[in-house]
């Protein structure tokens, strides 16, 4: 499948300009030597269009939302960030200082292309359709961060042109008009953006589409509607109804499930797929060898698990808890996840010497972030993986629309949509993975598994214990098992049981506390308190 290689890199010159420095508000106009000379042409509104999706490129901005969003749940363990699974972490954690500051830079980059593009008559454009993309482009990154960042912190400053020196006092807007203006993109957006088919047919697949802004907005009416968010100004209930109507929208488009071997869908070769509706573009630049400065996913480094030298790194490691959450027989569960003894013999040296997982902390890695050890090494940098990062699958969107219907009274369209995730997901196999019949509380239980076992490891399980209020319950009350015990028999296969170890709590957590993070304790001082931080840190 064809993929932009080059859709951030025209950007980085447009990047560079608007946001050289590290905090999110400027003195001055950033980048003020192109409001004379730059979107002047076709061209220059393509790059500048590049540009807003470069934050989602860097290497902390991936890392975060890989970190945050997992093992700060029962589905993984990051080997050296215990304060995310403690929930001891404070304002100064560095994560948080930058996913801040990344979705407020790629906010930036949009503001500037709107306002400098947006209804202004630019008489070397010769397309003024693609004038309108580009617009449209913008707005959906610019709801994408704000998106990000409303649910990650709550109320965050609202800012939708490019600051001036007397803009600067900024504070934090009420999480609902956040929302307001993330809806208003999206609709504004998803109406001049190509299809996917369309942007295939350019040859640029990565850029946002109709799907893609179709996509969010049900992910976002869907957090609006959530009853773990009952206390917040944003909370909605109405929105269940308005998730389905743009899910509804969506099913119109060209996308389906894949119907081919699940973890093909994680690999180079199945980016960008039938029922891909937005993914982050990366790719292997053989000559950017710095530590960070690559084009690649970062993700893939950190989730691979350490064999030794640190390379790969191998932080992330996922729990024995999800291994059992799978139910017997879902080829997922193999295709999602792979034991440390199999994943050593696949990563065998040359002269057949078997590596040993180091520091073990559970026992499996997440099959989704992998390479094999020949690609692995044939990279120009370690950190550099070609393999995009999937952020919204079709089969999100049906098990959100699943849920959007069991809370509006109609459990059967609910159950069909649930239970096409479930045929695809056993693949022919009928004596496993059962449709689904039950009702009720049954029933949306259902919908709660199938989203842990159908998206595991891809950044979603944090949001979704949340928004459902089941945080607390799940990774306090009830905790965990984090390792399994693993024994290699003579055949080849791998045994798992119980390693007897007990049930991780997180003692720590705090309800209503964790709802969100806190904001970065420099951003708050930075502007002498006028940014306050949440309740509690």
């Amino acid at each position: 499948m064809n993929k932009i290689k080059n859709i951030f890199l025209a950007g980085l010159m447009v990047f560079a300009a608007v946001a050289c420095s590290e905090d999110y508000l400027d003195t001055d106009k950033i980048g003020e030597q192109t409001e004379g000379s730059f979107y002047s042409n076709d061209a220059e509104l393509i790059t500048a269009a590049n540009a807003c999706y470069a934050p989602m490129w860097e290497y902390h901005y991936n890392w975060g939302r890989t970190s945050i969003n997992n093992s700060s749940t029962d589905d993984a363990v990051d080997r050296e960030d215990l304060p995310l699974r403690e929930f001891t972490f404070d304002a100064s954690h560095f994560l948080f200082l930058y996913n801040y500051r990344y979705n407020y830079r790629g906010i930036l980059i949009a503001n500037k292309l709107i306002q400098n593009v947006e209804g202004v008559d630019i008489s070397g454009v010769k397309d003024k359709d693609l004038q309108a993309r580009v617009v449209a482009e913008a707005k959906f990154m610019r709801a994408y961060y704000y998106y990000d960042l409303v649910k990650m912190y709550g109320d965050v400053p609202l800012i939708t042109v490019p600051l001036l020196q007397d803009d600067l006092d900024q504070t934090r807007e009420s999480a609902d008009k956040v929302f307001e203006q993330i809806e208003k993109d999206l609709n504004e957006a998803w109406q001049d953006l190509p299809t996917k088919d369309e942007v295939a047919d350019l040859g640029e697949l990565g850029r946002a589409t109709k799907g893609a802004a179709l996509g969010m907005l049900v992910k976002v009416c869907v957090t609006q509607a959530s009853a773990g968010y009952s206390s917040q100004s944003f909370y909605d209930e109405s929105k269940w109804e308005d998730a389905k109507t743009y899910a509804k929208e969506l099913f119109k488009l060209n996308y389906d499930l894949y119907q081919g071997n699940y973890h093909d869908i994680f690999t180079e070769a199945g980016e960008n797929g039938i029922g891909s509706i937005f993914e982050v573009q990366f790719y292997d630049s053989p000559l950017d060898d710095g530590a960070f400065t690559n084009n690649g996913n970062f993700t893939t480094f950190l989730n691979m698990p350490w064999l030794g030298a640190a390379d790969p790194y191998g932080r992330y490691q996922a729990t024995y808890d999800l291994y059992l959450a799978f139910e017997d027989g879902d080829p997922r569960r193999e295709q999602s996840l792979i034991n440390s003894l199999t994943y050593a013999v696949k990563w065998a040296e040359d002269d057949g010497t078997i590596p040993t997982v180091n520091e073990d902390l559970t026992g499996f890695s997440n099959y989704k972030h992998f390479l094999e050890r020949a690609d692995y090494y044939n990279l120009g940098n370690f950190r550099n993986s070609p393999v995009n990062e999937r952020i919204i699958r079709l089969a999100d969107i049906y098990l959100l629309y699943a849920e959007a219907c069991y809370h509006t009274n109609d459990e059967s369209t609910a159950k069909i949509y649930l239970n096409y995730v479930r045929e695809r997901a056993r693949q022919g196999n009928e004596t496993v993975l059962p449709d689904i019949t039950a009702s009720g509380a049954a029933l949306l239980d259902a919908i709660y598994h199938e989203r842990r076992v159908e998206l595991c490891g891809e950044g979603h399980r944090f949001h979704d214990l949340v928004r459902t209020g089941r945080l607390e319950q799940i990774v306090k009350t009830d905790g965990y098992k984090v390792k399994a015990a693993l024994t290699m028999e003579e055949d080849g296969s791998v045994t798992v049981d119980d390693s007897g170890e007990p049930l991780f709590h997180a003692t720590n957590l705090q309800m209503p506390k964790n709802i969100f993070f806190p904001l970065p304790q420099t951003e708050v001082d930075n502007t002498g308190g006028l940014i306050t931080q949440n309740t509690g840190y």
